[in-house]
């Protein structure tokens, strides 16, 4: 009831996934055992993809919570990895593919998915024979509810529901094709363009082909290029329907194709390529089908041999993502008690309750190291779903929790994060707890920026062409992860802020206005276009939903929580801009009151408690009366021809509520309230008790066909008592439609201005239940909040001494300015040696973290901060008479990140509970799982440059293009130029390596060389592979790093290694000494990320007692890893040409060197030309020039007879030359690309 209530005639149902798979685990070390919640969870792809990702080495254990609103969705996912673990030999599953992802079936496999799901449903009578039977053990269910609508699942997919025949299944089955595909027509009549990211990095000949694959598929139901409607696959797969779903509509993108990595189907592949297509000589059509169904095939099997090692439990429920997220808040909290008084949906009065055995015995998680939540985002609101899940993310260093973005709701990506919170996005992400990682990076190993710059380029080719769905308008994706604020050394919670009542107060009233923007006439009528107008339409928010946010940030916060609601109640109550915002208000006061935040005059009494028990008949009687009771509007069947009788397209899922209002003549004047926090459901009425008392109640008996059925709507919601008593038996209640402007254009003409489809009054007794609770409930929903023991107080607890964290705010903007940390001295040796004047230092370790150290360095403390502020900007106030420090710096935005060190770009910290270092933002990867790249096909490698220049901004291709400074890099600082020196140095690696610019000799050995000091290389790279990074979209380089320092220096065997390089050749760099600590400080997340075959020891140096020091020096002649994986290379790992190298591989650690993209919504990335007619690379993007001012073809840096200078290509002024014979003889190639 937290999300807005919305009429479901069309619910779509997305039995494969839309989006290539992600690894669940990719930011957690493989030795760390993980708890993992999926909601809206989908298909298995991910599931599947992590037990790959994973690889052979890592021995975890995998506990993965799975809750998806739809019981079709959790039943074939169960059915399909059961069939994955009994395929012991791998014969069938080709016959697996087929019953998953095929609407029609041929005759074995529609025999083997009657039989499994015979098998299952056997299993399933019930709790106990479902959790001892053999699958039990892995596949848990939550709860009872769960099991029974799985088990009928499974009985409609073996044809034996009593209910079921063939023949007439077989009809069903059809309609409910042809229904899909008549959506399909209206909906996605043209090309669907979309299908691209799954072929990303190497997409550009995939658009044609995957559209190519959808229509057969849509076709003919089927991915096999040679199979028609006619063919053997007859049978209608009932793994594709639903018995029992009245709203059920298969949704017109289902492609089975998009959960799967495809560019393999594109790029070259090495003969020993793990992944590789065996026929490559094939149709694109059949080789983009055989790249997917041997990614299947090999997810499958890393599947099977992780649940042979007994190392994987996945645990499923059916309900609302929301709901279940709460009901797991409550029982962290209250333990014994299962019931958290939530429905399972929105659309239902069944009752969601924990009631499996593993949540009663405590061996079901509760607080989860990874949560990922789909594009829930795009349905429910981002704060809706991180008021939900934010207190079940862990407190460790490598816990994530990942929101998805697909729907475009904003013009720029800028404009989507800016107002995605409903608030300043810094402020309100700290109250919420949460570190949004890429917002203050500026850097992802995953990319970024092929889709901004797909949706540029084709935007404006496609928005005037008939038959093209306008990607623009549709489609905006964005991934986003959060983390806790870093804070290494007290990861077990993260200490509360003491705030100002009056600061608090405006953020939470800035919340409010951007929240409720749309019943702002003056915003609505000066921001009218396309968006906004669908924005408007699709509300997710109504005045619960706030107040939940309030709960959270009360249990996060220490502050005078009366005065911030007085001053709040008082800002809103005043408010003239949002029209309805008073119509709303006894249900903002009255969710105050049900979540226990305040309570205002009216709702601070029971009623009727004077006099004797009345006869009135009427509510009056109900001897004291609770402050706020439930009432239920029972809606006959008729009255909802208004939406049944629409196409149900046209009309949507527009969003209901009730009212409650004075009638015409009324002798307490006239006044009208509204209520959006209603639950929807269809059937029939029993009452128990005498109405008119607190023992009157009423049961719901459900009718499962929904709109198909007979039964009436029924809607409840909860109301103040004194509005009823007002006018106890005239007063209207009404059910109606929210005015939003698709709505009032829908149905203005039918239902009037009031947009009311049913009213009565109050004294109405067949068709109006007034009674204490919700139907089947017994008490109110739970909004936990955070945990005690994740807040650890504002004061957090040390021996030595205590911090207490305060902000400071600008009231007129909403936001937090600054934050303010104390560190109050309570060791009486410390407190002596800051009296005496002892020197204070502070170090840097996290934008969120400082150390305090003073008296010699005998005493050191930790500052940690709610959110990242600005080390440049802080200051330090010293109170040696009271004993205390202050550290006070401004709050940073994302434009700040040039202010943070280049450490920050990819951090590894140390987890506090485990001493394993974590790569923080950079995904882990098994790279020997990942494809490798066949560089001698030149031809096939051309979108590696397109890929790799889009590492760069626009503000650093205008920098690379004419050399000239940017006011952006000049008014901040030069990191960013550090940063674009580092970008360029990778570009070239990746450029020279493959010999797609530089010249026709690849160099094998790359030496990054220091300009500003005289030590010569400090850094050599030997790439043994470059691979295709499928969940991260990129590419990798499978490299060597060896670092060159002063103690490694005078061995002999280096110094001969060195001598024999000289004289085959190293590709040096020159890089800055800035750059060069950007290296240095981003080696260790390369070398961490894809450690898979070696653990660090006891006395690894990044341990130094109970700090970190990672990287251990960034110094000239300093060695910035440590020496855990020297020498753990593979055998070849690098070629023989490479001389003397089994000499000085034991001083060499394997490292994934990948791209290091821009973040859209942080920098502008959307950049589709250089200038009229120049493309950036071939098809679609102009190529980037090479990062080394030097010849494409033989690497010179200068004209060949002259002291300098280059000859530029004078047709697309992008390429340079040593001499014309360089250039004819780079012709052949220059010219695909050249514009």
């Amino acid at each position: 009831m937290l999300t807005p209530a919305a009429v479901n005639l069309v619910s779509f149902f997305y039995p494969t996934g839309n989006t290539p798979a992600q690894s669940l685990t990719q930011y957690i070390p493989r030795e760390q055992p993980a708890n993992v919640l999926c909601l809206g969870c989908g298909d298995v792809r991910n599931i599947l993809f992590t037990a790959y990702a994973d690889g052979e080495s890592a021995d975890r254990r995998l506990d993965v919570t799975c809750c998806d609103i739809e019981k079709a969705i959790v039943a074939r996912n169960i059915l399909l990895l059961s069939l994955l673990i009994d395929n012991v030999d791998d014969h069938d599953i080709e016959t697996v593919w087929n019953l998953y992802y095929h609407f029609y079936l041929d005759e074995k496999s529609l025999r083997l998915l009657r039989i499994q799901a015979k098998k299952l449903h056997d299993f399933a009578v019930s709790m106990q024979t479902w959790h001892s039977s053999q699958y039990g053990k892995q596949f848990r269910i939550c709860e009872v509810g769960t099991l029974i609508k799985v088990r009928r699942m499974w009985n409609f997919y073996s044809l034996e529901d009593k209910n079921t025949n063939e023949a007439s299944f077989k009809m069903q089955f059809t309609s409910m094709i042809q229904k899909a595909k008549k959506v399909k027509d209206i909906l996605a009549p043209g090309v669907v363009l979309t299908g691209f990211r799954s072929a990303v990095p190497a997409q550009l000949d995939s658009l044609e082909h995957l559209r190519q694959i959808y229509e057969h598929y849509w076709e003919n139901g089927t991915t096999d290029a040679e199979s028609t409607s006619t063919s053997s696959t007859k049978h209608s797969n009932p793994m594709f329907s639903c018995p029992d779903t009245d709203t059920f509509t298969l949704h017109y993108g289902t492609d089975p194709l998009l959960g799967f990595h495809l560019a393999t189907a594109y790029a070259p592949l090495a003969s020993t390529s793990p992944l590789r297509p065996e026929t490559f000589e094939s149709s694109p059509l059949r080789k983009l089908v055989e790249v997917a169904r041997i990614t299947f095939r090999a997810w499958a099997n890393s599947f099977r041999r992780m649940t042979r090692r007994n190392n994987l439990t996945l645990r499923f429920v059916v309900g609302d993502a929301i709901a279940f997220c709460h009901a797991l808040q409550h029982k962290r909290i209250t333990g014994h008690i299962h019931s958290a008084n939530w429905y399972r949906d929105g659309h239902h009065v069944e009752l969601l309750v924990l009631d499996g055995e593993d949540y009663d015995n405590g061996t079901a998680p509760l607080c989860f190291t990874c949560i990922d939540t789909s594009n829930l985002v795009d349905h429910v609101g981002i704060l809706n779903l991180l008021i939900a899940t934010s207190p079940l993310l862990e407190h460790g260093v490598a816990a994530s929790l990942y929101t998805e973005i697909i729907v475009r709701k904003e013009k720029t990506y800028k404009d989507l994060i800016d107002g995605l919170l409903c608030g300043h996005f810094p402020t309100v992400s700290i109250l919420l707890g949460l570190f949004p990682v890429e917002y203050y990076t500026n850097a992802s190993a995953v990319s970024t920026v092929d889709e901004v710059l797909f949706n540029t380029a084709t935007s404006s080719a496609t928005r005037n062409l008939p038959g093209i769905v306008d990607f623009e308008m549709k489609q905006m994706f964005v991934r986003l992860t959060w983390k806790r604020p870093v804070a290494p050394y007290t990861s077990a919670s993260f200490p509360a802020i003491r705030l100002d009542g009056v600061g608090l107060a405006y953020v939470f009233y800035n919340v409010y206005l951007r929240m409720f923007q749309q019943e702002d006439l003056g915003h609505v009528l000066s921001h009218i276009n396309s968006l906004t107008l669908q924005k408007q339409s699709l509300l997710q928010y109504h005045r619960a939903s706030y107040v939940s946010f309030l709960r959270l940030v009360k249990s996060r916060v220490t502050t005078n929580w009366n005065e911030v609601m007085g001053i709040l109640l008082n800002l809103i109550e005043n408010n003239s801009n949002i029209g309805m915002g008073m119509n709303y208000m006894q249900e903002f006061y009255l969710y105050l009151y049900l979540l226990d935040l305040y309570c205002v005059d009216t709702l601070s009494r029971h009623y009727n408690c004077d006099g004797f028990p009345g006869t009135t008949g009427d509510i009056r009687d109900w001897r004291h009366m609770p402050p706020v009771v439930c009432v239920t509007l029972k809606i006959p069947r008729a009255k909802l021809r208004v939406f049944t009788s629409l196409q149900p397209l046209k009309l949507g899922t527009p969003t209901v509520h009730c009212v409650v209002q004075s009638p015409q003549a009324s002798a307490t004047g006239q006044w009208q309230n509204l209520f959006a926090a209603i639950q929807l459901s269809f059937g029939e009425v029993t009452t128990t008790a005498t109405p008119h008392s607190e023992a009157f109640k009423i049961h719901i008996t459900q009718d499962e066909h929904g709109w198909n059925g007979k039964s009436p709507l029924l809607v409840s919601f909860y109301c103040p008592t004194w509005i009823l008593l007002q006018e106890p038996r005239t007063a209207t209640v009404a059910f109606g439609v929210q005015s939003t402007p698709h709505s009032a254009g829908l149905f203005m003409n039918t239902l009037g201005t009031s947009l009311n489809v049913f009213e009565t009054c109050l004294a109405d007794e067949k068709q109006v239940f007034v009674t204490k609770t919700l139907p089947n409930l017994l008490g109110t929903i739970s909004v936990c909040g955070f945990p005690d023991g994740d807040v650890a107080g504002h004061e957090v607890p040390n021996p030595d001494a205590r911090t207490i964290i305060s902000a400071d705010f600008n009231n007129s903007s909403g936001q937090i300015v600054s934050l303010t940390s104390r560190l109050e001295i309570l060791s009486e040796e410390a407190r002596i040696a800051l009296h005496n004047g002892a020197n204070i230092t502070t170090v840097w370790v996290s934008p969120c973290n400082f150390v305090v150290i003073f008296g010699d360095g005998r005493f050191r403390f930790n500052l940690d901060f709610p959110g990242p502020i600005l080390d440049t900007k802080k200051k330090i106030r010293i109170a040696r008479k009271s004993s205390y420090i202050e550290v006070l710096a401004p709050l940073a935005d994302s434009v700040d990140w040039p202010s943070f060190p280049p450490s920050f770009m990819y951090p590894v910290f140390l987890d506090g509970n485990r001493k394993n270092p974590v790569a923080w933002n950079a995904p882990r990867l098994d790279l020997d799982t990942l494809p490798v790249l066949d560089l001698t096909q030149h031809d096939k490698l051309q979108w590696l440059i397109t890929h790799t220049s889009l590492m760069f901004s626009d503000h650093e291709s205008t920098l690379r293009k004419t050399g000239e400074s940017s006011s952006m890099y000049t008014e901040l600082s030069s990191n960013p130029a550090v940063r674009l020196s580092f970008k360029s140095s990778l570009f070239a690696v990746f450029m020279r390596y493959t010999r797609l610019q530089g010249g026709p000799t690849r160099a094998t050995v790359f030496g990054i060389n220091n300009t500003e000091t005289s030590a010569g290389l400090h850094l050599l790279l030997i790439p043994s592979t470059l691979r295709l990074d499928l969940g991260g979209r990129t590419i990798v380089l499978d490299t060597a790093v060896l670092p060159l320092y002063d103690e490694l220096m005078p061995r002999p065997e280096i110094r001969q290694f060195l001598a024999a390089l000289s004289r085959v050749g190293i590709l040096q760099f020159n890089v800055d000494d800035a750059a060069l600590r950007t290296w240095k400080s981003v080696l260790p997340a390369m070398v961490e990320r894809c450690r898979a075959t070696w653990a660090h020891r006891e006395d690894c140096a990044y341990v130094v007692g109970s700090e970190q020091r990672i990287p251990l020096s960034v110094e000239s002649g300093q060695n910035p890893l440590c020496t855990c994986g020297n020498g753990k290379l593979p055998p070849g790992f690098v070629s023989a040409d490479v001389p003397r190298w089994d000499h000085v591989a034991k001083y060499a650690v394997r490292a994934a060197v990948a791209p290091s993209f821009s973040i859209p919504y942080v920098e502008t990335c959307e950049r589709s030309t250089d200038g009229p007619g120049n493309e950036r690379g071939p098809g679609w993007a102009t190529t980037v020039a090479a990062s080394v001012d030097e010849c494409r073809v033989c690497g010179r840096d200068k004209a060949r007879g002259k002291t300098s200078g280059l000859l530029t290509c004078c047709r697309c002024r992008r390429v340079r030359y040593c001499s014309h014979e360089c250039q004819r003889e780079d012709w052949k190639e220059h010219k695909k690309v050249c514009t």
